[in-house]
């Protein structure tokens, strides 16, 4: 049995979509069978909650003139934005004044990386899930020259690639959540650092049920998140209005985080329904005909799929979300390339033609239920740890 430390930048939760929030909270219920964990974050703000899997969690608040403060601090040092936006001196000192109390020390993303306290002399473990550098290299592609987040994310992605490079170093192990991320780490990290842990999923429950009169297409997801805010826009602003050209009772429904800005323009889209964060998805999906990955911009395993196909509800993504190492083509789902057209083409198969949508149902439902279960996260982290 080892004493574990889980360090993070986001409260420990299970009630949401984020897919960093999944990911920590399975790894800590992975390792607390055989092990003890403590869980420590630094936030704005949070409601901790009341959990068996850890021995205790502590939260570190940070205020907005700290962040501002460190994020000029970082910038002055080269080092990524977001190491400024999360760090709080409270918890570096916590971390260095307690870490002889822990075996391992597992920091969660690049930007905790910063908080890894100097002599310790045991196991260091950086669960950095996908490269960032990559993932807001795809971001500033996608926005426009007109908008100045464009070069903020560009002048990020430069920062992080180093920062990436020189902080993989002092690590034991460094892990991501999915194969093609760990095969690019391998150009500039040992192989023998790195290791690869899928995420594991459940079904919940068989919900779909093909109705011609279904008119709901969904969308789960952290709207904040800019992949998923592009998403929904250039859903919502061109595809909508081709689908309701020919059914106009269709919907698009988004469910996830999201500012009251972005909700108030979206709601704007004629067809759009906003939810927010839900705990649950029964009655939503309900009356629906797919759920929807149309993400242009994707770094590691995207949570959403499978989120989908824990309720059999048809999957339609974009290839550069597509898990082609994990799911088949018009099998477990149907995958279109860049083109509006062809979405919407997917989207009306899945509407008229119901032998292809059970198809897609089941296979989905039973690849979730039979492929993806919690020991193999538990054995193989258990493995990292010992």
């Amino acid at each position: 049995m080892q004493k574990i430390l889980f360090v993070s930048s986001k409260n420990l939760s299970i009630k949401n979509f984020d897919g960093a929030q999944k990911r920590s909270y399975e790894i800590v219920e992975s390792l607390s069978r055989k092990n003890k964990i403590d869980f420590i974050f630094a936030s704005n703000k949070a409601k901790i909650i009341e959990t068996k899997i850890c021995r205790k969690i502590l939260f570190f608040k940070i205020n907005f003139f700290e962040r501002l403060v460190n994020i000029l601090i970082s910038m002055m040092k080269l080092e990524p934005l977001q190491n400024g936006f999360f760090l709080s001196r409270k918890m570096k000192k916590y971390i260095l004044e307690n870490k002889d109390d822990y075996d391992v020390i597992i920091f969660h993303m690049i930007r905790c990386a910063q908080y890894l306290p100097g002599n310790f002399y045991g196991k260091k473990i950086l669960e950095m899930t996908d490269l960032m550098s990559k993932n807001y290299k795809m971001v500033a592609k996608e926005l426009s020259f007109y908008n100045p987040l464009k070069y903020v994310y560009f002048f990020e992605m430069l920062l992080l690639k180093h920062y990436e490079k020189k902080i993989s170093k002092k690590f034991d192990k460094i892990v991501f959540v999915s194969q093609h991320e760990y095969k690019d780490a391998k150009k500039f990290i040992p192989n023998n650092k790195i290791i690869n842990v899928s995420n594991s999923y459940k079904t919940t429950k068989m919900i779909y049920n093909f109705k011609a009169k279904n008119y709901k297409i969904i969308f789960v997801g952290n709207i904040n998140y800019t992949p998923n805010k592009i998403a929904c826009y250039d859903f919502s602003k061109n595809v909508l209005p081709i689908i309701k050209k020919k059914y106009s009772s269709m919907e698009f429904h988004i469910v996830g985080k999201i500012n009251l800005w972005d909700r108030f323009l979206l709601s704007k889209y004629d067809g759009v329904k906003i939810y927010g964060q839900v705990e649950k998805l029964d009655k939503i999906f309900s009356n629906g005909i797919c759920g929807i990955c149309n993400l242009k911009v994707t770094t590691g395993i995207q949570n959403k799929i499978f989120t989908y196909m824990s309720y059999g509800l048809p999957v339609i993504a974009s290839q550069n979300s597509f898990p082609k190492k994990l799911l088949k083509k018009n099998q477990d789902l149907l995958v279109y390339k860049n083109s509006k057209y062809e979405i919407v083409k997917n989207i009306i198969k899945l509407k008229e033609n119901k032998k292809l949508s059970v198809k897609i149902s089941k296979n989905s439902f039973k690849k979730l239920k039979n492929s993806f279960n919690k020991s193999k996260t538990y054995i193989r982290y258990n493995k990292i740890v010992n």
